[in-house]
């Protein structure tokens, strides 16, 4: 048998399932049927042909079909059709068919067929692997029955056709010997029993071959391109290529293209990558090729120079941004001005370049190299530093400017150079020029001043080492020169320091030559004045230069001269009532036959005190060549104060003084008259002029002393006869010297002459009474006249309650202020006779500014003695007992040119804060009080001590002033402040106690606040009038505050036990009242009482307040 419509004929085989002839009962009824072939089949049914007997009536005929599957399940079906199509069947099942003709009961013996349906199709048929000459495909087995007895057919046909077919009893298929590259469809089926199903087919491709060539092209800092070449095989043109791109933290991108090269960008700089690249030919990737390439790392940046010598640059850079760079190499390429060049790397981010020529310019390039990829290069020009200059020095100097000089340094042509010049003062302040020359001159500069002068050159803008030069400006000139003070046998010469710093302190030459001889000598000193032990009464030359940091100023020159010494032998040769003859030698000097001898003289007063020292005439001189000399016109029986001093070159030595007396004037008796009945006589003389101390009266020979009130009085005198004659004479007494009156004759009268000139006398006396009686009355209007005697005995007041006080001093000011006067008078006539000895000694005499205030020996203030200085221990200053303590304050003339540093002294060794200065320098022209503080910040020597004044505030009324006193050996300093008083006038007393009080507030709030150390020093001019108020009214005040009471005539007394004339006018007695007064007012909130007078007044009887 065959199989139905040719499908067994396509696959050339023939399935032959078998026949089976079955014989019955009725077998031979009828034939069977003929021809039993399978005519189709399907996975689910088969469909059976045969042909109907022959010779028989087919028609009535009925077909019947059994058929028995695998599972012996048996089924029968009939049809009058010669078709019969089996259903339901399983796919790839085996039956067995039995076909048999029955007709009328008769049936046909069977025909039997053995058929299988055919199989399902594989499922999931796929490739499994693909290379590039082979494709395997797999598959599942068809659903269905136990198809272990399964034939798979697979057939390849290429792209050109052609086709080839191969089975297998596994599920998968390796179909070899293909084209790379290439697409093929395969088709796979099933056969089971010979029955083949239905194919599937799959178009799958080979992997083509890798790439050739795989190579870098280019490498940037974000991107690396790739080139290759295409596979081999078959035409490559639609083949895609994949390149995948691994970092080093294992992050892959892929990407793909057509061409044969790509660039792979954003990527890290510096960065090593793994490229696989591979072709992809109809959706088969080939193998891969791999290359591992790096990005170029980044520039370096800030590339510079770190340091440069004359040999060597030194290069520093900061590595290049991006990844961690530690595995970077550096490349550093030097190029010189020839065009050679030298290059080598680092793994540091600093190089030194070195063996280079001093003053060169060097191109620089510098690039990193990562994982043999080098970056972009970084370019630097720069030199080496030329050498040092050489032989720098000073060439000029001026006060204002220094010129250097040098030479060009070693090495290479140095036309190109430029040259620097830095000056540093001491402040350290710089100030830096430029130069192409080699000298050059730096103006501008303090004089006096030592500077630092560093000076380089520099080449391509690269300085070169300095070389460093100290050398000072020439200081300025001393300014000022002049002679301070002079003695016989030295002369002080002081000067301002020369413009400019301060500091260091500069040393200052003096140089002199004597007149006439070729004798010089030299002097060199720190200070700003200088005492030169020099011949007495000599003209010298001076020459005085500055010099600081080993430069010195210009000259300045000064002409000088010592004062004469003293003259000796001082006498009065001779003296009448208007002329007193000196006589003296001359001092032993060498050139004292060219002095000129000066006298001066002035009235001391005379003994009976109607003359105090304001009283005084004023200085006369005269000067003669001689050493004789006869002072004229001067008044009889006056006391005068003689000074002698030798003068030459306009220079005086001391003086030396004398009191002398001219003589007294003789009296003229006025009237000689008879008394007593003739028993007596009354002698009547006038007042000579000049002094006086007593008059003697001798009538015949009777003689009788008489006191000098007795001038303009009747003088009786008795035990004389009547009706005589006698000759009359007087004779004034002065200083030891007498002056006879001219005689004159006085005639006693009888008795009846005499009763009758008693009456008249009577009556005399009568009217003489009256007119006494009416002159008291009158006696306060002519107080200017009054005279208080000596034996009148007042009753004066202690302390005053405070209440009281107003009282007392409106009682005082009545009748023109009679209760001052009497108070100011008793403490005029109290004796303080103490000893002097040691302000009068001769050697301190030119220290006391007036004559008369000379301090107490046990009051006075005493100074350390210098080594070698005779009366070096005083000063003309006493301590004055206070409120609490009898040293509470210091009163001190004021410092006269020679005093100054025994002044300052003063304030060192008793450490006392505060000074209190009374006066003003110049008063009304005269000089009252030395300039002892420094005028401005530049400070004064004396001695050891140096004075700095650090801060002036200044009012309407005072000035105050602090200063800096400091010890130069001991290196200690004592803080001062000065108070000073500017509005008490001369002669007089401030037209207000307010400005005084409110000046003495700020002084106590000072004390107040600055207790500890010495006592406040306070000085005028004398050191007793003004100063003598002050002290008295702060202790005065602190009574009152602290005891409700006040005793100023009890204090000003006891000041006056330590230092003469304290309080020194009745002036300054009633302002001190005065003072107290308005203390009262202004600190009591009730009004003010008729009559209290705060003003002051103007006194008739007020003498000046001090010399």
């Amino acid at each position: 048998m065959t199989r139905a419509g040719g499908g067994l004929r396509a696959w050339g085989s023939l399935v032959l399932l078998g026949m089976c002839s079955w014989t019955g009962a009725r077998a031979a009824a009828l034939p069977p049927v003929t021809n039993l072939t399978v005519k189709a089949w399907t996975t689910s049914s088969i469909t059976l042909r045969w042909e109907a007997p022959s010779g028989l009536d087919q028609q009535n005929y009925t077909y019947w079909v059994r058929w028995t599957g695998q599972s012996d399940k048996t089924e029968t079906r009939n049809t009058t059709d010669t078709i019969f199509t089996a259903e339901g069947l399983d796919p790839g099942s085996s039956y067995e068919f039995s076909v048999w003709v029955e007709k009328d009961g008769a049936n046909s013996s069977e025909e039997t067929l053995n058929a299988t349906t055919a199989p399902n199709p594989v499922r999931n048929l796929g490739v499994e692997t693909q290379t590039t000459s082979s494709i395997t495909l797999r598959w599942e087995v068809p659903e269905g029955p136990d198809p272990q007895g399964y034939t798979y057919w697979v057939q390849c046909t290429g792209d050109g056709g052609t086709s080839e077919t191969r089975s297998t009893t596994n599920t998968s298929v390796s179909v070899e010997g293909l084209e790379p590259g290439t697409l093929y469809e395969f088709s796979v089926w099933a056969e089971a029993n010979g029955v083949p199903g239905s194919n599937q087919t799959l178009n799958s491709s080979t992997a083509p071959n890798p790439v050739r060539n795989l190579g870098v092209e280019t490498q940037t800092t974000s991107s690396i391109t790739l080139r290759w070449e295409v596979p081999e095989g078959p035409d490559p043109q639609g083949y895609t290529y994949w390149v995948q791109c691994t970092g080093d933290g294992g992050t892959s991108e892929t990407r793909s293209t057509t061409n044969t090269s790509v660039s792979v960008e954003g990527l890290e700089p510096g960065t090593l990558y793994e490229f696989s690249v591979w072709a992809e030919a109809n959706g088969v990737p080939g193998s891969n090729q791999t290359l591992n390439s790096s990005t170029a790392p980044n520039p370096v940046r800030n590339l510079g120079v770190e340091t440069q010598t004359t040999s060597s640059i030194t290069l520093r850079w900061e590595v290049p941004e991006g990844p961690d760079p530690q595995g970077y190499t550096y490349w550093v390429q030097c190029t010189g001005d020839g065009g050679t060049s030298e290059t080598r790397s680092t793994t540091n981010t600093s190089v030194s370049v070195e063996g280079l020529e001093p003053g060169t310019l060097y191109e620089f390039s510098v690039w990193a190299e990562a994982n043999g990829v080098p970056g972009s290069n970084q370019t630097l020009n720069s030199s080496t530093a030329p050498n040092p200059v050489r032989n720098l020095g000073v060439e000029t100097q001026t006060t204002s400017s220094i010129t250097l000089r040098w030479e060009v340094p070693e090495g290479p042509d140095p036309q190109g150079y430029t040259y620097w010049v830095q000056c540093t003062g001491d402040g350290g302040t710089s100030e830096t020029r430029s130069t192409t020359n080699t000298s050059v001159s730096v103006e501008g500069l303090e004089p006096g001043t030592l500077y630092e002068f560093s000076v380089w050159a520099e080449a391509n803008g690269v300085p070169g080492s300095n070389q460093t030069l100290n050398s000072s400006t020439v200081p300025n000139a001393v300014t000022s020169l002049r002679v301070e003070d002079w003695t016989n046998s030295s002369l002080t010469l002081s000067w301002t320091a020369p413009q400019g710093p301060p500091h260091p302190p500069y040393t200052y030459s003096v140089s002199w030559v004597e007149e006439g001889t070729p004798a010089s000598g030299t002097r060199h000193t720190l200070d700003t004045r200088v005492v030169l032990e020099l011949e007495a009464g000599s003209l010298y030359t001076f020459t005085v230069w500055a010099e600081r940091n080993g430069a010195s100023s210009d000259n300045r020159t000064l002409t000088g001269a010592t004062a004469p010494s003293e003259v000796t032998g001082l006498q009065n040769e001779t003296q009448t009532s208007t002329s007193v003859t000196l006589q003296w030698e001359a001092p032993a000097d060498p050139h004292s036959q060219l002095y000129v001898f000066w006298v001066q003289w002035v009235s001391g007063g005379h003994p009976q005190g109607e003359q105090g020292p304001q009283g005084r005439q004023a200085n006369q001189t005269g000067k003669t060549n001689e050493t004789r000399f006869e002072v004229e016109a001067l008044e009889p029986g006056t006391l005068y104060n003689f000074s002698v001093w030798a003068e030459r070159n306009n220079v005086a030595s001391s003086t030396r003084s004398l009191r002398a007396s001219t003589a007294p004037d003789p009296v003229t008796i006025t009237s000689c008259s008879s008394a007593s009945g003739g028993y007596k006589v009354v002698v009547t003389w006038s007042c000579p002029p000049g002094g006086y101390e007593a008059f003697e009266l001798e009538v015949g020979r009777q003689r009788v002393s008489q006191p000098p009130s007795s001038c303009g009085k009747g003088v009786s005198m008795s035990g004389l006869g009547p009706a005589k004659s006698y000759p009359a004479v007087v004779t004034t007494l002065w200083d030891g010297m007498r002056a006879q009156s001219a005689s004159v004759t006085c005639h006693t009268e009888s008795a009846g002459v005499i009763a009758g000139a008693i009456i008249g006398v009577l009556l005399l006396l009568i009217l003489v009474g009256l007119l006494v009686f009416f002159l008291k009355r009158r006696h306060e209007k002519k107080i200017e006249k009054r005279q208080v005697p000596r034996d009148l005995v007042f009753s004066f007041p202690g302390d005053i309650l405070a209440e009281d006080f107003a009282d007392h001093v409106r009682k005082n000011e009545k009748d023109s202020c009679c209760g001052f006067a009497e108070e100011y008078q008793q403490l005029a006539l109290e004796d303080h006779s103490q000893s002097q000895m040691v302000a009068s000694a001769p050697e301190n005499s030119a220290k006391n500014r007036y004559r008369n205030v000379l301090p107490y020996d046990w009051s006075r203030v005493p100074l350390t003695p210098l080594r070698g200085e005779p009366g070096s221990e005083y000063i003309n200053a006493s301590f004055i007992p206070g409120l609490w303590s009898p040293q509470e304050f210091i009163a001190a003339q004021g410092p006269l040119p020679q005093t100054v540093g025994d002044f300052w002294r003063l304030v060192w060794e008793q450490q006392s804060h505060t000074l209190v200065m009374l006066t003003n320098c110049v008063e009304s022209g005269r000089v009252k009080c030395a300039h002892y503080w420094p005028l401005d910040a530049q400070p004064c020597t004396h001695g050891h001590l140096q004075v700095t004044l650090v801060a002036e505030e200044a009012t309407e009324n005072w000035t105050v002033r602090d200063m800096k006193l400091r010890h130069m050996q001991e290196q200690k300093a004592l803080s001062v402040r000065q108070f000073h008083f500017v509005t008490w006038p001369d002669h007089g007393v401030p037209h207000s106690p307010d400005p005084l009080l409110a000046f003495w507030k700020k002084l106590r709030q000072w004390l107040d606040q600055s207790m500890g150390g010495g006592p406040p020093i306070v000085h005028c001019s004398a050191g007793v009038g003004r100063t003598g108020t002050l002290i008295a009214l702060d202790v005065l005040l602190r009574q009152l505050e602290c005891e409700g009471l006040v005793g100023p005539f009890s204090y000003v007394r006891k000041m006056r036990e330590s230092r003469p004339l304290m309080v020194q006018t009745e002036a300054q007695y009633v302002f001190l009242h005065q003072c107290i007064l308005r203390f009262l007012q202004q600190s009591s909130p009730a009004p003010v009482k008729k009559g209290a007078i705060y003003e002051n007044l103007s006194y008739e009887n007020a003498a000046a307040t001090e010399a």
